[in-house]
C-alpha cells in the first residue's frame, strides 16, 4: 500500500496540536485547519514550545524548527478546499455531533481514496456517517489528552469501513510511534473510555461514601495498580495474581460495586459552581497563583520522563525479539 505523505488536521485545540506535532515527527507534512485565529496562533506557539520541551528531554530525533517546517498553518472555513490533496483527514473539533457530520458532509466529496477520521470520544463510526456517499474510508482515530505524549490510539470503524483504510490508518500510527489497538466491534466509548468510565463511577461512590479523599484516592492508585499497569497490562497482571483467585474476588466483589446510572452529585455541583478542573483554576485541586499552562508544563514534564522510559523498555523488548529471530 502507498505509504501517506501528507496530512490534514481540523482543529489546533487541545487534542489537534499534540496530533499535529506527531504526524510532522514522523516526517509528514501537516496542513493545520482552523477557522479562529487566535485558536490557530494559540495552536502553533503551543507546538512549538511542546517541540521544544521533547528536545529537552532527549526525545527528538530532528531540530524543533525542521519539525515545525512541516506544518502548514490554514486559517479557513473552506475545509474540504483546504485539505484537498491531502491522503489522510482527521478532524479533532469538539464533540458536537452536528458540527462533526457537517465536517464529514464536506469532506464526503474529495477523492474516494482519500482517509477520513475522526478524533471523536464517545460517537460510533455509522453515527458520524450516516447518509454519506463513501462510508468505506471513514473512521475513528482515538487518541488519549495529552495526544502527543500518551501512545495508545484506539482505532474503530463503522459497517461500511474498509480493511484497507483500517490497515493504512494502522500502518501510519505505526509511523508516528503510536501503540495502535483495533476496536473490532462499534461500540460507544470504544475500549479504554469504557473501562475510565466504569472506574469512575466507582470512585465517585468512594468519595461520596467518605470512604477515601481525593488525595488519599490518588495515591493509593498511582503507587498500586496504575504503578504496575504502566508495564503489565490487566490480563498479564491476573496471570500473575492467579485466575483461580481473580475468579474468587471478582464473585464477591461485583456484588457490592456502584451501578449507579447517573454522575455524581457533588461532581455535578463541582460543574455548577465553575469549578472545572485545571482550565478553570479549581478542580478537586486548587490551582490557585499557577496559568494553565505552568499547571500543564508541569504535568507534560511527569509524563515525559514516563514516555522515555517506556520507550527504552519497548525499544529494548524490540532488540531481544530481534536477536531470537
Amino acid at each position: 500500500m502507498k505509504e501517506i505523505k501528507s496530512v490534514a488536521v481540523i482543529g489546533t485545540g487541545t487534542m489537534g496540536v499534540g496530533i499535529i506535532q506527531g504526524f510532522a515527527e514522523a516526517g509528514m507534512n501537516v496542513r493545520a485547519l482552523e477557522s479562529f485565529p487566535e485558536s490557530l496562533d494559540r495552536g502553533m506557539a503551543l507546538i512549538e514550545a511542546n517541540l521544544k520541551l521533547f528536545q529537552e528531554f532527549d526525545l527528538l530525533k530532528e531540530r524543533p524548527d525542521a519539525i515545525l517546517a512541516r506544518v502548514e498553518p490554514i486559517l479557513t472555513t473552506e475545509t474540504a478546499e483546504e485539505a484537498n490533496g491531502c491522503e489522510f483527514i482527521l478532524e479533532t473539533i469538539p464533540e458536537l455531533l452536528d458540527a462533526k457530520k457537517a465536517i464529514f458532509a464536506q469532506l464526503d466529496t474529495l477523492p474516494a481514496d482519500v482517509i477520513i477520521a475522526s478524533n471523536t470520544s464517545s460517537m460510533t463510526v455509522d453515527t458520524l456517517t450516516e447518509g454519506l456517499n463513501t462510508p468505506q474510508r471513514m473512521l475513528g482515530l482515538h487518541y488519549f489528552n495529552p495526544a502527543h505524549i500518551i501512545p495508545a490510539v484506539e482505532i474503530h470503524k463503522g459497517k461500511a469501513t474498509s480493511a484497507v483504510a483500517i490497515e493504512r490508518t494502522r500502518e501510519l500510527m505505526i509511523r508516528t510511534g503510536k501503540k495502535p489497538v483495533i476496536v473490532h466491534k462499534s461500540v460507544p466509548g470504544f475500549i479504554i473510555n469504557r473501562l475510565t468510565g466504569a472506574m469512575e463511577r466507582e470512585i465517585d461512590y468512594l468519595l461520596d461514601e467518605g470512604v477515601v479523599t481525593p488525595e488519599d484516592l490518588d495515591t493509593a492508585v498511582k503507587a498500586s495498580y496504575g504503578f504496575r499497569l504502566s508495564c503489565l497490562g490487566p490480563m498479564e497482571a491476573e496471570d500473575m495474581i492467579g485466575l483461580d483467585t481473580a475468579a474468587r474476588v471478582s464473585g464477591k466483589i461485583f456484588k457490592v460495586l456502584s451501578n449507579r446510572t447517573e454522575p455524581s452529585p457533588d461532581l455535578v455541583e463541582k460543574v455548577n459552581r465553575g469549578e472545572l478542573g485545571i482550565k478553570s483554576g479549581k478542580g478537586w485541586y486548587d490551582y490557585a497563583g499557577r496559568t494553565r499552562e505552568e499547571v500543564n508544563d508541569k504535568i507534560n514534564r511527569r509524563l515525559l520522563k514516563q514516555l522515555a522510559l517506556y520507550r527504552s523498555v519497548e525499544g529494548q523488548a524490540e532488540q531481544a525479539l530481534c536477536g531470537k529471530s
